[in-house]
């Protein structure tokens, strides 16, 4: 575990919200070898989503964000990508244009949230409640891009995050959950045996 990783076992409670994620899943996004090692639960006031932390093997982290049945990939990019060249959070418009790591993206969303539960291996503590803001961009060419601003966002150096929307059976995680009736689980899918009906 590096240096800024740290254990945090399970914080607060984790809602069960029908992810088919699983923590130690593993996979592979364009070449690269990557393992599930966290989870985030995120809410905010139009809905919840789960963030989990992931490590590459060529020693990058990045996230795999689970929302309403969509998800995307990023890893991490140098801060320094950032750092003053993009506006402090509050004056960021939705329909901007913003260039990330010589990127140029859209802003679709822009939002203050909390958290609600993490469980796993995080590169920080993520105190149930604490509030963050973030910004998220769509890219000309099916490019994700994410700006971190942290607790305090009226800054202009937001952690950056580049990657993709992504199809889990593309990237060959597994396992995965099974939900009765997911239309996405691979044949000979393995792992535990959810129906949706049971969760939250």
């Amino acid at each position: 575990m590096g240096p800024h990783l740290r254990w945090v076992g399970q914080v607060s409670a984790i809602v069960d919200n029908g992810s088919p994620i699983l923590l130690g899943s593993r996979g592979r996004h364009r070449g690269h070898p990557f393992e599930v090692v966290g989870r985030l639960q995120v809410a905010y006031e139009r809905g919840s989503w789960n963030e989990w932390f992931v490590h590459f093997a060529d020693g990058n982290v990045g996230w795999l964000t689970d929302a309403q049945g969509q998800f995307s990939l990023l890893r991490a990019k140098d801060a320094k990508t950032t750092a003053g060249r993009v506006p402090p959070y509050h004056t960021i418009a939705i329909n901007t244009v913003l260039v990330i790591d010589g990127v140029p993206g859209i802003v679709v969303d822009k939002r203050g949230a909390s958290y609600q539960g993490a469980e796993g291996i995080l590169p920080f503590a993520a105190e149930p409640g604490l509030q963050f803001f973030g910004v998220d961009l769509r890219g000309y060419n099916g490019e994700f891009m994410s700006l971190d601003y942290g607790y305090q966002p009226d800054h202009t150096q937001p952690l950056p995050y580049l990657g993709e929307t992504i199809d889990l059976t593309s990237v060959g995680l597994q396992p995965l959950r099974r939900f009765s009736g997911w239309p996405h689980a691979p044949q000979g899918l393995k792992g535990p045996s959810t129906s949706r009906s049971s969760t939250t």
